[in-house]
């Protein structure tokens, strides 16, 4: 089919007999395919099809659909950029965050509709680990044993908040069996919202957790659970 289209255009293109008609043309002949112009390739094609081998009609009414999606889409994006200011470029960028895993440094999780958000971190030494959860107001709620860690291996430690927690932010401390806290603990969590500041700062929404775009350390695809 592709070959039958190629050789079509070749056929529907208008020709020139000297260099400079062809220069002249050229420079007056859109990049571009009109309506019109898809129109001719395709009565072009019907006509130079192989007799012996005709094309199935469903595969033209395919190419009539998709170009006229393709017509739609182009509109679309032509209204789009006339509109376009540089807020709203800012906002279609930040709003390609919406739906991917972000890590930030930092220990804060944000709890909402009773899941929390994730700490990240690697062990400095094989030890036990013990993750304490505290609340805003600085008091211990929860105490979660993630037993024996490798020492440099990455891990990942995500809160089950029982009922009575409420929604909000916490903090979490990761302590060996000497109650020494590991620094350098990270953030985790998928993007839900974005927000732009009057200053054109962005922040990020991963679960009732809110983080600065220009804090965020790594983007990936959420992993599945």
């Amino acid at each position: 089919m592709s070959s039958i289209l190629d050789s079509t255009i070749a056929a529907a293109a208008p020709t020139s007999t000297t260099s400079t008609s062809t220069s002249s043309s050229s420079s007056a002949v859109p990049n571009t395919l009109s309506a019109n112009d898809f129109l001719q390739i395709l009565v072009a094609e019907f006509q130079n099809q192989d007799p012996t081998s005709p094309t199935d009609p469903t595969q033209y009414a395919s190419q009539m659909v998709e170009f006229s999606n393709l017509g739609q889409l182009q509109s679309i994006n032509q209204d789009l950029q006339g509109e376009q200011t540089p807020q709203t470029s800012l906002m279609q960028a930040a709003s390609a965050f919406i739906g991917r895993q972000v890590v930030a440094s930092g220990n804060t999780i944000g709890v909402q509709n009773g899941k929390a958000t994730s700490i990240e971190f690697a062990p400095t030494a094989t030890d036990d680990y013990t993750a304490d959860v505290y609340n805003s107001a600085g008091q211990q709620v929860d105490s979660v044993s993630l037993g024996q860690l490798s020492s440099g291996s990455l891990q990942n430690f995500t809160w089950s908040p029982s009922s009575s927690q409420p929604a909000g932010l916490y903090s979490v401390q990761i302590v060996n069996s000497k109650n020494v806290a590991l620094t350098g603990l990270l953030e985790q969590g998928t993007v839900s919202s974005v927000a732009m500041g009057s200053d054109g700062s962005v922040s990020l929404n991963i679960g009732n957790l809110v983080i600065p775009e220009t804090q965020v350390a790594s983007v990936a695809q959420p992993t599945s659970n």
